[in-house]
């Protein structure tokens, strides 16, 4: 088999362009972009893009429709190929690429599986995560993995530290991931494996409870911090903070919110570094 395939891609956002110019440049044949309809300009690197390389670039409300299928079926793609988009892909779709969908997952799947692998492993305090690259079937996150590739969390690390890890890996994971394809390289089932769910960062998700320990609530801010909400306390967001040091306990500024104040936890304090009111 040609090590060449003719690709249609599925992707929103400014993460998916890493990946469809690394499709792009690798020599792969896009033969179209699909990208759901939002009431927003996320979309408008990946039509550029297309603009630029002569791709042909379908934005819908409805990416499991009819329509979609006609479209698709009309590029006559090998394979689909999927990168931060927020949407299940359905049977009808599924069964038109001869050799099916992959996506890239920002997880160690089975673990992480859902819209927020970005914010969780920070917030549970992990050491590591990674970035998956697995077959699509009709569940979440749930299908055959053809590669993985392990980051290392630090604990300093806030959300877009662990973001930017990613699109390191991006430039080259889902290229990496079709040679293994076209290889024959076996695959891991997940079948069997139960792994973690996590639906999307809501903002009651990114409230601050000080009956936490100082680690618990230092890891919330980092994992919810831009360009996310933020972590919320009495109408403020704080965005970035540090453990205390005994010396930094000044007791006029304890539970202030503003720069510079104390949050008492349940076992230290943590100093505000960067904040606004919410």
């Amino acid at each position: 088999m040609d090590n060449k395939l003719r690709i249609a891609f599925f992707g929103e956002d400014s993460f998916s362009t890493v990946i469809l110019n690394s499709l792009i440049k690798a020599g792969h044949e896009i033969c179209l972009v699909v990208t759901p309809y939002y009431d927003n300009v996320v979309y408008k690197r990946l039509e550029l893009i297309c603009n630029r390389n002569g791709i042909r670039f379908y934005r819908t409300k409805k990416i499991n429709s009819d329509q979609t299928a006609s479209v698709l079926k009309e590029a006559n793609p090998q394979l689909c190929v999927i990168s931060h988009f927020e949407r299940l892909i359905k049977k009808q779709l599924l069964d038109i690429p001869p050799m099916g969908f992959i996506n890239l997952h920002p997880s160690l799947l089975p673990e992480y599986r859902g819209m927020a692998p970005q914010h969780w492993p920070i917030i549970n305090g992990e050491s590591k995560t990674g970035v998956t690259v697995h077959y699509v079937d009709e569940g979440t996150d749930t299908g055959d993995i053809i590669l993985q590739e392990e980051i290392e969390l630090l604990p300093t690390d806030y959300v877009y530290d662990l973001q930017k890890k990613w699109l390191k890996i991006y430039e080259y994971i889902m290229v990496e991931a079709i040679d293994k394809i076209l290889s024959g390289a076996p695959t891991i089932k997940q079948s069997h494996l139960k792994g973690l769910y996590y639906g999307k960062l809501k903002i009651e998700d990114c409230q601050i409870d000080l009956s936490r320990t100082t680690n618990e609530v230092m890891r919330l801010i980092q994992g919810v911090s831009r360009p996310y909400y933020g972590a919320r306390l009495n109408n403020h967001i704080i965005w970035n903070a540090h453990i205390a040091s005994p010396s930094e306990i000044v007791l006029e500024f304890i539970n202030k919110y503003e720069q510079g104040g104390v949050l008492l936890t349940s076992d230290g304090a943590i100093v505000i570094d960067t904040v606004s009111e919410g």
